[in-house]
Protein backbone atom coordinates (compact mmCIF):
# COMPACT_ATOMS: atom_id res chain seq x y z
CA UNK A 1 0.00 0.00 0.00
CA UNK A 2 1.22 3.55 -0.35
CA UNK A 3 3.04 5.50 1.99
CA UNK A 4 0.81 8.44 3.56
CA UNK A 5 2.14 11.97 4.96
CA UNK A 6 0.52 12.76 8.31
CA UNK A 7 0.28 15.73 10.65
CA UNK A 8 -1.01 14.32 13.86
CA UNK A 9 -2.20 16.64 16.89
CA UNK A 10 -1.67 15.36 20.12
CA UNK A 11 -4.24 16.00 23.12
CA UNK A 12 -3.45 18.86 24.83
CA UNK A 13 -3.23 17.33 28.25
CA UNK A 14 -0.58 15.13 26.58
CA UNK A 15 2.08 18.19 25.16
CA UNK A 16 3.91 17.83 28.63
CA UNK A 17 4.54 13.65 27.55
CA UNK A 18 5.35 14.30 23.63
CA UNK A 19 8.12 11.91 24.31
CA UNK A 20 6.10 9.03 25.18
CA UNK A 21 3.49 10.01 22.64
CA UNK A 22 6.03 10.14 19.97
CA UNK A 23 7.35 6.80 20.79
CA UNK A 24 4.13 5.13 20.82
CA UNK A 25 3.46 6.44 17.45
CA UNK A 26 6.63 5.03 16.19
CA UNK A 27 5.74 1.79 17.27
CA UNK A 28 2.84 2.19 15.32
CA UNK A 29 4.43 1.98 12.46
CA UNK A 30 5.03 6.06 11.84
CA UNK A 31 8.10 7.28 10.84
CA UNK A 32 8.20 10.67 12.42
CA UNK A 33 9.83 13.64 10.44
CA UNK A 34 9.61 16.09 12.74
CA UNK A 35 7.97 16.81 16.36
CA UNK A 36 6.96 20.55 17.22
CA UNK A 37 6.55 20.36 20.87
CA UNK A 38 5.62 23.95 21.82
CA UNK A 39 2.53 23.48 19.74
CA UNK A 40 1.73 19.76 20.17
CA UNK A 41 2.01 18.37 16.19
CA UNK A 42 3.99 15.15 15.19
CA UNK A 43 4.62 15.15 11.26
CA UNK A 44 5.58 12.07 9.35
CA UNK A 45 4.70 9.28 6.87
CA UNK A 46 3.28 5.78 7.55
CA UNK A 47 1.89 2.99 5.18
CA UNK A 48 -1.82 3.28 4.30
CA UNK A 49 -3.28 0.04 5.64
CA UNK A 50 -1.69 1.35 9.85
CA UNK A 51 -3.16 4.83 9.03
CA UNK A 52 -6.19 4.10 10.81
CA UNK A 53 -4.32 2.40 13.37
CA UNK A 54 -2.94 6.11 14.57
CA UNK A 55 -5.78 7.90 16.07
CA UNK A 56 -6.24 4.95 18.36
CA UNK A 57 -2.53 5.89 19.93
CA UNK A 58 -3.16 7.30 23.26
CA UNK A 59 -2.25 11.01 23.53
CA UNK A 60 -3.13 11.60 19.61
CA UNK A 61 -6.10 13.96 19.47
CA UNK A 62 -6.45 14.14 15.51
CA UNK A 63 -5.16 12.49 12.54
CA UNK A 64 -4.91 14.31 9.35
CA UNK A 65 -3.25 13.44 6.28
CA UNK A 66 -1.04 16.22 4.72
CA UNK A 67 -2.30 17.51 1.11
CA UNK A 68 -0.09 19.55 -1.00
CA UNK A 69 -0.95 22.35 -3.79
CA UNK A 70 0.72 23.34 -6.81
CA UNK A 71 -0.22 26.85 -7.99
CA UNK A 72 0.41 28.36 -11.36
CA UNK A 73 3.07 30.53 -12.20
CA UNK A 74 2.70 34.17 -11.65
CA UNK A 75 2.66 35.00 -15.42
CA UNK A 76 0.24 31.77 -16.06
CA UNK A 77 -2.79 33.06 -17.98
CA UNK A 78 -4.64 31.35 -15.21
CA UNK A 79 -4.90 33.08 -11.63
Amino acid sequence: MAEEQVVISVADDQVDDMASVVEALRHAGLRVDEVLESVGVVTGTVEGDVLGSLSAVPGVAEVEQSREFQLPPPDSTVQ
